[in-house]
């Protein structure tokens, strides 16, 4: 989005229209990821696995538990932006986008690397059994332990974007690496 349109957006729009141009790309990502969930979720189940479909389901509150650093770090941070692109203070903006990055990206890697290290009780209190614990370890290899980092840092760039005033940009970024992750995206 050029300088210009910015500045129309966020300055002289009427706040309808520029709540309608920030909103509609969001909920066309977000819609596209709840369709990449239900896709794995359809796509597990044509194995007729019963096993394997429980461990989608168990491992669900730890996917979920990735919308507390989501919002931490994208919330918090776009806010700062946003204010600070109000007030052309654009070190602050820097600064923030800054902190926002590598902090969720440190916080993505911690979080899996404890998730990969405490995996035995974390399977028990997720609720594995001696029937489905193997299978939810595997899925959860890919979708937590692995890919935490990732999944957590593409939605919090997606914050960071949009609070530019590029939801269009954040949400074809946010689309095009679809996470195994609940979407409850502020």
């Amino acid at each position: 989005m050029k300088e210009n349109d910015k500045i129309e957006l966020f300055e002289k729009a009427p706040i309808p229209g520029a709540v309608a141009k920030l909103a509609v790309p969001m909920i066309f990502s977000s819609l596209v990821m709840v369709l990449y969930n239900m896709a794995d979720t359809y796509f597990v189940g044509m194995m007729n696995d019963p096993v394997e479909n429980a461990a989608v389901s168990l491992a669900a509150p730890v996917l979920l538990a990735f919308n507390a650093v989501n919002n931490l770090f994208g919330v918090g941070t776009s806010s700062m932006m946003s204010r600070a692109l109000g007030r052309k203070d654009y070190e602050t903006v820097s600064e923030s986008s800054a902190f926002g990055f590598y902090c969720s990206l440190i916080c993505g890697v911690i979080f899996g690397l404890l998730c990969g290290l405490l995996h035995t009780p974390l399977l028990t209190l997720i609720g594995a059994d001696t029937t489905t614990r193997a299978a939810t370890q595997g899925y959860m290899f890919w979708t937590v332990y692995l890919g935490a980092a990732p999944a957590i840092l593409n939605v919090v760039m997606a914050y960071l974007v949009r609070s530019e005033g590029a939801a269009l940009h954040a949400s074809i970024g946010t689309m095009s690496g679809c996470t195994d992750q609940p979407v409850y995206e502020e």
